[in-house]
């Protein structure tokens, strides 16, 4: 049995319907701008889902800073006598924890999950993208033979 990752199905055309080079031209066109369409999306994709993974990683980095931060701050936070510096403390505190919740609900929005369903279309676009080539190679073959 074939990997099916990498097996591609090209169903067999009736080129023998193709009469007249004009009739080809027509069907090169329409696939080519097929092709480019396909493309564009692939590479606006390819964009987002770099850039996605990107901010992942980025935004994981901050979380765990700030969560070094607020340890820190509870730790500060715990020793210091009631007074106005342990309320800016406090106040620094609550900031972070406000920061860190931002995170967090930016990062749902922007998970592994979804970088992973981009790539995924990004496959099955190239796999479109093979079967376009191969039909507008068969095309321009048969025109060939008119």
């Amino acid at each position: 049995m074939a990997d099916k990752t990498t097996a591609i199905y090209f169903m067999p055309y009736s080129f023998n319907l193709i009469t007249q080079p004009a009739e080809a031209d027509s069907l090169i066109k329409t696939a080519e701008r097929d092709q480019r369409t396909l493309l564009a999306r692939k590479q606006s994709l390819e964009v987002r889902t770099e850039n996605s993974a990107e901010d992942i990683v980025e935004t994981s980095a901050e979380i765990a800073e700030i969560n070094a931060e607020l340890n820190n701050a509870n730790a500060l936070i715990a020793v210091l006598p009631d007074g106005e510096k342990k309320e800016i403390e406090i106040t620094k505190k609550l900031e972070l924890e406000l920061r860190l919740r931002k995170l967090n609900q930016s990062g749902s929005k922007q998970n592994a999950v979804s970088v992973l369903e981009r790539e995924y279309d990004i496959a099955l676009m190239d796999a479109q993208l093979q079967k376009i080539t191969a039909f507008i190679t068969e095309v321009t073959a048969h025109k060939a033979t008119l």
